[in-house]
């Protein structure tokens, strides 16, 4: 395969995923190797880099993102509630951010106090998954609540002083 249909087939794949792709799994995928899969990766970003959509690196690989340019026309549609969260959510958001994914009963202990109705909350919301894995439920943030993340909330989502000392 040519470069250029390289970088439209990982395009696809960007756009179909849902979710963030790592370059290993691209790798995997094309039988490629890692530079050459990071130069198209950084190809398709500069092509996007004025359009509607960007493509980006998160912690968890690279994904397609709105452009924060045009938010205000896809918020309006997609009709996101400007909305602020109560300290308590911050500080689940918060545990769930900084170690990706934690059990209820780690959240309990790290906020000192006991979380089912945030947790729930925030499920419902849809800022939070759950997912078992060998029969323990761990909660994470989701996709739409990281593209969604307003810049100050950034700031305070890690900000130790919300935490309670851990016994």
């Amino acid at each position: 395969m040519k470069k250029e249909e390289y970088l439209l087939a990982i395009e696809s794949i960007l756009f179909v995923s849902g979710k963030p792709i790592t370059i290993g799994k691209l790798r995997e995928t094309f039988g490629i190797s890692a530079d050459a899969i990071l130069e198209i990766l950084l190809d398709l970003e500069k092509q996007y880099e004025a359009k509607g959509i960007n493509v980006v690196l998160t912690k968890k690989g690279y994904t397609l993102i709105p452009n924060k340019k045009y938010k205000r026309f896809y918020s309006k549609f997609m009709k996101i509630k400007k909305s602020t969260l109560s300290k308590e959510a911050l500080e689940v958001i918060a545990i769930l951010i900084n170690s990706e994914k934690a059990t209820k009963g780690r959240i309990d202990k790290l906020r000192g106090v006991n979380s089912t109705r945030m947790v729930n909350t925030l499920l419902k919301k849809g800022l939070i998954k759950k997912e078992i894995n060998n029969n323990n439920v761990y909660y994470s943030v989701t996709a739409f609540f990281i593209k969604n993340i307003n810049p100050e909330m950034r700031g305070k989502l890690f900000d130790k002083s919300l935490f309670k000392k851990e016994k």
